[in-house]
């Protein structure tokens, strides 16, 4: 990079600091005329499909983004794919997890950037509001690994991508409903010819104190109200866009999150404790993309930080706990693409990631020995990690498509090589695809998994495994006005040394023993190499369009079947032995059926989860659910551009009660409206 882009970079990214304004990617949000976007998969030739031929890859439309933009990325995935969403509540924390995997092995990824937390690798999907994304695409399987290993399940890849032909300039809506639920967010964009300017802002929050019908507490079922589940959380998103030329562009993107929530606690205590729990997050980045004949290229670096503030207190005064916790990412990441000829294409990648995490924890406790004492525990803690990767793609006959990968990860001192090996053929030419794929992945331990105090254990192995899947994609020709996709997938996957943080009996200061089993007298929870790992399913996607003067209708159902379970024994009388995972629904099933006319729409969705155990021996469990949900709206044209959609939301619409983890209630029927305005 010359030294005029270098002084254009960093001119940029002061700006960016101290700008105001609002801007909006810029997506006409008009009713489409035609509803087919469901199976779009947007991909630059830089860092696309290339390496994943064979795999199942889907993408999450605009009409669905459109429909969620109040939503959080949890709710979202939740009743539009196979991923399945454990959360503690409304607005409360969610984690995702693929084909029976754990929630840990999902990996997150902003704009080619690997956004897992540090500390934990679970990512809270309740953080990202819909309306901060443009494009949410989904990769199953563990074979997508040119963000790093770690994606044993799948990954979910949010992205920002500028519309230099949208004319939208301004943006805003605004919705309340029940539980004192409130979202109001506004963006607008401004654009010449080389520049593109971007900006948005969002805000929600809930009082959370909904009613629900409690089977727990008393012989008869009550209806209760939930307390202490108030959150809010708001954000603000820049982005810049410059072309360099006709074949190069930079990128820079700041984003900052910032959520207040209440911890509510299970409803089977009578509630004494109290928490609290804070969470800042910056990210920041910069990139350059070139694309020119057979070649193409992107360099990209990113600045991660989150901050979690975590507080509890007891009625009594007896007892007060706290942490602050900084999690710092520095991500610089390289990407190339080769086109040698229609034939054969190549593509290598290099990143470097330093993690840097700081805990201080406060607690106090009343002792017979000591009377009321407090007590403090500093950790730092950081690693490097360094991945390169290879690909190659090879058609050698007829529309037989071949492709291949390779990948070395130092993580540290320890190293994880990672493959994978894909085929795509068209048996019959735009009707009938069939894709097989097989890859082998790793994720290291986190550095909770590794250090947390005092229960860290630092000869954890990382987890690893193989998985295999085949699809046939059919896509038949019926009539002008019908289109209809129907999708099969069929997956194996195991995976050994699986991580599980276990009671153990240990020492005060959780000095590992021998075979990584504390010693000493108390209870220690401590993470260790548990479950050798069986998961294999079925995944199903049908959707249907059809189109008939000003009446458009389009019906897509998603089906998951996720047998996951542990395939060895870990000792004579182990009742874990071939025992589903627990959170893990071996059914998951959504249907959206959305209908327009002119200008106004009705949307109807029902989704459904079958039981989870909450156990590793399936003794205890929480209850299946089906929920159904319906929206309509109407568009109201005003001059040249303007438009207003007036809509009314009514979620759990037959008043369900349900549990997404157990002993946490989620809310019976509620209403939002809402109004939107562009122009």
């Amino acid at each position: 990079m010359t030294a005029k882009w270098i002084r254009l970079a960093w001119t940029l990214a002061a700006w960016l600091v101290a700008a105001e304004g609002v801007a909006q990617h810029g997506r006409d949000t008009s009713l489409p005329d035609v509803t087919l976007d469901s199976v779009t998969v947007t991909a630059r030739r830089a860092g696309g499909d290339d390496v994943n031929v064979g795999a199942r890859v889907s993408s999450i439309g605009e009409t669905v983004l459109e429909g969620n933009r109040t939503r959080s990325l949890s709710e979202l995935l939740s009743d539009n794919t196979t991923v399945y969403i454990k959360t503690m509540g409304q607005g409360a924390f969610s984690v995702a997890s693929f084909r029976g995997t754990t929630s840990s092995q999902t990996q997150v990824n902003w704009n080619g950037i690997n956004i897992n937390p540090v500390m934990s690798t679970s990512f809270d999907f309740s953080k990202i509001p819909v309306f901060f994304a443009d494009n949410v695409t989904l990769y199953h399987g563990n074979s997508h690994f040119k963000n790093g290993t770690g994606a044993l399940g799948g990954s979910i890849n949010i992205a920002n991508t500028p519309s230099w032909q949208d004319s939208t300039r301004l943006r805003a809506f605004a919705e309340f409903g029940s539980f004192g639920m409130m979202t109001a967010a506004a963006s607008a964009r401004a654009m010449t010819g080389r520049a593109l300017f971007q900006t948005r802002v969002y805000f929600q929050r809930a009082d959370g104190d909904f009613r629900y019908l409690n089977k727990v507490l008393k012989k008869n079922p009550f209806y209760d109200r939930r307390k202490e589940a108030a959150y809010q959380q708001s954000g603000v998103m820049q982005e810049a866009y410059f072309k360099t030329g006709r074949c190069g562009m930079i990128s820079t993107n700041l984003w900052f999150q910032y959520g207040n929530r209440r911890l509510p606690q299970p409803i089977i205590v009578n509630v004494t404790n109290h928490e609290r729990q804070q969470d800042s997050g910056l990210k920041y980045l910069l990139g350059y993309e070139y694309e020119k004949g057979k070649h193409a290229f992107s360099v990209r670096g990113a600045y991660l930080l989150d901050v979690l503030d975590y507080e509890k207190w007891a009625d009594n005064g007896y007892s007060d706990q706290g942490s602050l916790n900084y999690a710092h990412t520095l991500t610089v990441k390289g990407e190339y693409h080769y086109v040698h000829s229609p034939r054969w294409e190549f593509g290598a990648s290099v990143s470097f990631a330093h993690e840097f995490a700081k805990t201080r924890t406060d607690t106090s406790g009343y002792t017979q020995q000591e009377g009321f004492v407090r007590g403090k525990k500093d950790f730092r803690v950081d690693r490097d990690v360094l991945a390169v990767q290879a690909n190659a793609l090879w058609r050698p006959v007829g529309r037989l498509t071949l492709n291949g990968q390779v990948m070395g990860e130092l993580n540290d001192a320890h190293f994880a090589p990672t493959f994978s090996f894909g085929a795509a053929l068209p048996l019959v030419a735009r009707r009938l695809t069939a894709k097989a794929n097989a890859a082998y992945n790793y994720r290291f331990p986190s550095l909770n998994d590794l250090y947390w105090y005092p229960g860290g254990n630092p000869d954890l192995r990382p987890e690893k495994g193989f998985s295999y899947d085949a699809t046939l994609v059919y896509t038949p020709k019926i009539g002008k006005s019908v289109y209809v996709r129907i999708e099969a997938t069929y997956y194996v996957m195991k995976i050994d040394d699986l991580i599980m943080w276990l009671y153990d009996y240990g020492n005060n200061e959780g000095t590992p023993g021998e075979d990584n089993v504390p010693s000493g007298g108390g209870l220690l929870l401590r993470p260790r190499n548990m479950h050798h790992v069986l998961s294999h399913g079925l995944e199903l996607l049908g959707e249907i369009n059809w189109i008939a003067g000003d009446l458009r209708a389009k019906l897509s159902v998603n089906y998951a079947y996720s047998p996951s379970y542990n395939r060895r024994r870990n000792f004579e009388e182990d009742a874990t032995y071939k025992s589903q995972l627990p959170y893990i629904p071996i059914h998951k099933a959504n249907a959206r059926l959305r209908l327009d006319y002119k200008n106004a729409y009705l949307t109807y969705q029902t989704c459904y989860t079958g039981i989870r155990y909450t156990n590793d021996d399936e003794t205890y469990w929480t209850n299946a659910y089906t929920i159904h949900d319906a929206e309509a709206g109407y568009r109201f044209r005003f001059g040249r551009r303007g438009t207003l959609t007036p809509s009314v939301r009514v979620s759990n619409l037959f008043d369900a009660y349900y549990e997404s983890t157990e002993y946490y209630p989620m809310p019976l029927r509620n209403i939002l409206g809402s109004v939107t305005f562009t122009f």
